[in-house]
């Protein structure tokens, strides 16, 4: 049976917690009156939870390659939120370091938390595990990665179940499509946003047609509270917003809410490394209640605001 892990004077531990996602799960966290909040992380930005003022809240500087200081945070925690990641980029740029961030890392959180009899396990994990397809993807599509990245984390998906069958840990995976919102530092539309807010023009590689799922943070967030209380286990899931949106596409309405008096600039000669991924959450809906709130014009407004504000 499942483990039903209820939020409420629970004891948490969020590795990469004080990250983009990670720490708008341990606001969530907060709000549902977690009795503790353990944000593990190797560099911690103290400014993603200044907000907090809580003292729920616990920070421990380790590395998730280090099993012996994965293993102390974990001690008498009743769920993990594994959300400490190398990304795509520096994955691409340091496959090795990829290798040791997300694949023995992960290991090391999924031996810490079986050691320490941790009731469930929610794993961060990527639409990059999917490739490049022209599909929409439910979760039965097969796992196609072409990156290190994507190879990383699938590497990560089946550890879970290897130590869900070898020692009966209960975890659910989050599969994540295009994730956006404040604090984010990197991707598509913060860097459109950060030359549209500096007065420069947009860059947009090739034609702008390529296509993707863009999924709200604060919506993410959700679903991982939704996983760890859902009476699920052993089991993957898309998280998305079910809405598509082309490169030109969000430019043109970054655009129009900046009120920039500005023309993108396409460099068709650039090389794309993706052209359409999108995938179907409808699992997410019937089995954790989950669904997305927020659609795609509120959120980019919600970016802008608070790009504006820091």
């Amino acid at each position: 049976m499942a483990a039903v892990v209820e939020l409420k004077r629970k004891r948490f531990v969020v590795t990469g917690g004080s990250g983009f996602i990670g720490s708008h799960v341990v606001g969530r966290l907060l709000e549902a009156e977690a009795a503790e909040v353990v944000v593990f992380d190797k560099v911690v930005r103290n400014e993603a939870l200044r907000s907090f003022g809580n003292g729920a809240v616990r920070i421990i500087e380790g590395d998730v390659t280090d099993a012996a200081e994965v293993s102390k945070a974990t001690e008498g925690a009743d769920g993990v939120f594994h959300m400490a990641v190398l990304p795509l980029g520096p994955t691409v740029e340091n496959p090795r370091l990829g290798l040791e961030v997300n694949v023995v890392g992960t290991f090391n959180v999924l031996e810490a938390a079986a050691n320490a009899g941790v009731q469930k396990v929610v794993f961060s994990s990527a639409s990059s595990v999917y490739g490049d397809t022209e599909e929409t993807m439910d979760e039965s599509h097969p796992l196609n990665a072409r990156t290190m990245y994507g190879a990383s984390k699938i590497a990560g998906e089946y550890l879970l179940r290897a130590f869900n069958d070898r020692a009966g840990l209960d975890y659910v995976t989050l599969r994540y499509m295009n994730v956006y919102g404040p604090r984010q530092q990197g991707g598509l539309i913060m860097s459109v946003l950060g030359r549209l807010l500096a007065g420069e023009r947009p860059v947009i590689s090739g034609d702008g047609s390529q296509s993707f799922d863009f999924v709200h943070v604060a919506d993410v967030a959700d679903a991982n509270l939704h996983a760890m209380a859902a009476d699920v286990t052993a089991d993957e899931f898309n998280v998305g917003s079910g809405t598509e949106a082309s490169v030109k596409e969000i430019v043109e309405r970054l655009i129009a809410i900046t009120g920039a008096e500005v023309e993108p600039e396409y460099r068709a000669d650039e090389r794309v490394l993706m052209t359409r991924r999108v995938g179907s959450s409808e699992k997410a809906k019937r089995l954790l209640g989950w669904t997305a709130s927020r659609d795609l014009d509120r959120g980019l407004q919600d970016v802008v605001e608070s790009a504006r504000r820091s």
